[in-house]
């Protein structure tokens, strides 16, 4: 009898255990979804140093999927120690990525997270990716396998592969040469399925040649594809800016990876809404780069629920003033309220940081 009572407290012991860092980790989210480091960090920290998997992937790709220069004050306020002791597991002088350290447990899951930021990573790990739920990072790197001219493995998925829903690229590309453009490009263009629109242009523009050169995109397309891949340059000269504004707004919509670019402006510049958006894909060097504005982990937060929180927006924010210098070569404004914005969230930062 005394067994089975020892065994049963520590059966309870565990379920209250379970519970209360069930409850740790859904508050450490909601935090960093808050952009609020100085709560969220800390408990992801002691979660993942208890061994929590989901706090451990979480924090590990906190770290990797950053965009560079888009931390918060508060973590460009630590200290090297503090900071490797609040991202990293306690192994080395730096510590360790807990990606990293997963990966060395042979967690499979944590293996392909890191694959896929390599430039010979291959479509059998966007595919398991996406099985797994990472479904973000398992399109983005099939766009990427595309973009470096790998057409073949994309276009060979087999059409109930599932990874093949997540392409909207593709869908576009095939309603692109179904209907080509007509005589007035900026009009077939707004028409247009907005899914998959500004990406599946741009890869047109590499396959068409090829395949098609018939159908290979006109003046204006091309005017559109560089804006996309963030030179503007042409749309100015030509007088395109407003139409390719107008095709934006639309788009920003129902587009998935202009989701944050839509939460930005509707918060910060809802009156130039599309001018706002060709501002940011611009400042950040291109629409694809926007997929970097990512969920650390998608078994936890979804890229729904991230792409339209605080913590999207404020890294959007960061991450353009950090790239201010290399943006806009030219100079040009596209949208002041956004350089506005930047300035205010600039100073804010500086005020933080005590500079």
């Amino acid at each position: 009898m005394r067994r089975f009572l020892i065994s049963l407290f520590a059966a309870v012991s565990l379920i209250f255990a379970s519970t209360a860092q069930a409850q740790m980790l859904d508050d450490a989210v909601k935090a960093w979804l808050a952009d609020d480091d100085e709560t969220a960090l800390p408990l992801l920290a002691a979660l993942a140093n208890l061994g929590d998997r989901d706090a451990q992937f979480v924090l590990g790709q906190i770290e990797r999927v950053t965009p560079p220069g888009a931390d918060s004050a508060f973590v460009r306020g630590l200290d090297r120690r503090a900071r490797i002791s609040l991202l990293r597991a306690p192994k080395g002088l730096s510590g360790t990525s807990w990606t990293v350290m997963r990966q060395r447990d042979g967690d499979e899951l944590a293996a392909a997270l890191m694959i896929s930021r390599l430039p010979d990573a291959g479509i059998d790990t966007a595919q398991f990716l996406y099985g797994q739920g990472e479904r973000e990072a398992g399109e983005r790197l099939a766009f990427e396998i595309f973009d470096r001219g790998n057409f073949g493995e994309i276009l060979n998925l087999a059409p109930d592969d599932p990874l093949i829903e997540g392409l909207d690229f593709v869908a576009w590309m095939r309603t692109y040469f179904g209907n080509p453009p007509g005589p007035n490009a900026w009009t077939w263009l707004d028409e247009t399925p907005a899914p998959g629109r500004s990406s599946g242009l741009m890869m047109v523009n590499f396959v068409a040649p090829v395949l098609a050169p018939h159908l290979k995109p006109g003046p204006d397309l091309r005017n559109f594809i560089l804006a996309m891949r963030g030179t503007p340059d042409q749309l100015f000269e030509n007088g395109q800016l407003a139409s390719a504004a107008s095709v934006l707004k639309e788009q920003m919509e129902v587009d998935p990876v202009l989701a944050s670019v839509n939460a930005f402006c509707d918060q910060k510049c809802p009156a130039t809404k599309g001018f706002c958006a060709l501002e940011i894909i611009t400042r950040v060097g291109g629409y694809d780069r926007l997929t970097f504005l990512d969920t650390p982990f998608e078994g936890v937060i979804s890229q729904a629920e991230f792409q339209t929180s605080p913590r999207a927006v404020g890294s959007l924010t960061r991450w353009m003033i950090a790239l201010e210098e290399r943006s806009l070569a030219s100079n040009q404004v596209i949208d002041q309220c956004v350089r506005g914005v930047m300035g205010e969230a600039s100073a804010e930062m500086a005020a933080a940081l005590g500079e």
